[in-house]
């Protein structure tokens, strides 16, 4: 289980190792110590939480193969997807990002064009409404700090 610790609330995550084996087997491995970073509502994705990884910590997730890639992903979905640095404009850094998806009509299409995720997770349906309203407070809010962390 891969948990979201948000100040005012905490989500749950399955892991789906039948479709992205590699994916859930590099995070399981990145995360076996807990990590915090800023999570922000994404700018072109739509209902989308975007947080990325420190990439000079966990470099090896770099290598993580597309698996699973979708470009549509449903509400509740978990979408990793690295990027080498240089790859994504004005950016010198690779590039780590994990998004939760809490609502319909996400799509993974940016300024330089569709960009593939590995759908590695699910939050589980409990937490949706939770899901939901910290989506919301990301709008209305800014900005907030989230600890990952395997369970």
């Amino acid at each position: 289980m891969l948990v979201f610790e948000f100040a005012s609330a905490e989500l749950h995550a399955r892991l789906d190792t039948e479709l992205a084996p590699a994916t859930c087997a590099a995070l399981t491995e990145a995360l076996r110590t807990p990590v915090t970073v800023r999570v922000r509502h994404a700018m072109f994705t739509g209902p989308e939480m975007s947080m990325q990884l420190p990439a000079a910590q966990h470099s090896a997730l770099l290598a993580v193969p597309p698996e699973a890639a979708i470009i549509m992903p449903t509400e509740g979905q978990v979408l990793f997807t690295p990027l080498a640095a240089h790859v994504w404009p004005g950016s010198r850094e690779a590039i780590l990002d994990i998004g939760i998806y809490y609502g319909p009509y996400g799509r993974t299409f940016f300024p330089s064009g569709w960009l593939a995720g590995n759908a590695f997770a699910r939050i589980i349906p409990e937490h949706h409404q939770q899901m939901k309203e910290l989506g919301r407070s990301l709008i209305e809010h800014g900005a907030q700090d989230v600890t990952l962390r395997i369970a």
